[in-house]
């Protein structure tokens, strides 16, 4: 009991040492120090240290890479979605549960080769 009692004291002094608390006071913070060295010296990084990686080659091959797959996603799911929805649209003999199940997945799919992919490509080429 004696031990656990100079333990929770000493963790008691720790405490009020670091936050400088009198008498369970918390307002008074004065001369607050953290109980460890931290600067953020770690994480000052000279700004011309490497070079601008976006003026290589193997930069400009990537973006005609993405910029050819975005533009194949896009006549993909585009044309073969729409395709899709204009049968089931025309033929009434299509229209059963599973293929109306697959024309709401057509139909999301087309919006987004629509809609996001144009804004991907911007983005990314």
């Amino acid at each position: 009991e004696q031990t656990e009692r100079n333990l929770n004291a000493t963790a008691h002094l720790n405490f009020a040492a670091i936050y400088n608390l009198h008498d369970g006071d918390f307002t008074s913070l004065r001369n607050f120090s953290f109980p460890f060295n931290f600067t953020y010296s770690d994480y000052d990084l000279p700004l011309d240290s490497e070079d601008d990686m976006t003026k290589t080659c193997t930069f400009f091959a990537a973006k005609i890479v993405i910029g050819v797959a975005l533009v194949g996603i896009m006549l993909v799911c585009g044309i073969g979605n729409f395709i899709f929805i204009a049968a089931l649209a025309r033929y009434k003999k299509l229209r059963n549960l599973t293929n109306l199940l697959i024309a709401n997945l057509a139909i999301s799919d087309f919006i987004v080769a629509i809609v996001c992919c144009p804004f991907e490509m911007d983005y990314y080429v």
